[in-house]
């Protein structure tokens, strides 16, 4: 629904922390957006992988919430080749993910954060807060 498009308010005279949300089931991207954006984030989505590196380029996200299930390419196979390029390896990833146990033990320690669907506005705020103070 929000693919590729920047929404969010300004906020007078502070940086505006940007999150690039990556969620193909249109119920849960919108959640996740609407929570960010009443928090006064600045928030781009997509519903896959396809363009995703490209997007990231565009949109210089503080941090990106990351699902598994995506169609065309996985979100670890994604998280993957972002921690592999040197352009984006140092933005911080929040998988939110019905079944993050698939992940493997080297892929978990790739994000900053594992949240688990469902999941409360708190669960989700608390670790994009935590994450975009590791943003460069």
């Amino acid at each position: 629904m929000f693919e590729g498009t920047e929404r969010g308010p300004e906020l007078g005279g502070e940086p505006q922390r940007r999150v690039l949300v990556i969620e193909d089931e249109d119920r849960i991207q919108e959640m996740l957006t609407w929570i960010l954006l009443t928090n006064g984030y600045a928030v781009t989505a997509t519903d896959s992988a396809l363009g995703v590196p490209k997007l990231l380029r565009q949109v210089q996200p503080h941090v990106v919430l990351l699902d598994l299930g995506l169609p065309y390419e996985s979100g670890a196979s994604l998280l993957r080749s972002l921690k592999a390029d040197p352009e984006t390896v140092a933005i911080p990833i929040v998988i939110v993910s019905a079944l993050p146990e698939v992940l493997t033990a080297e892929r978990r320690a790739m994000a900053v954060e594992v949240i688990k669907k469902p999941f409360t506005a708190g669960q989700v705020l608390d670790a994009v807060r935590r994450a975009a103070r590791l943003a460069t």
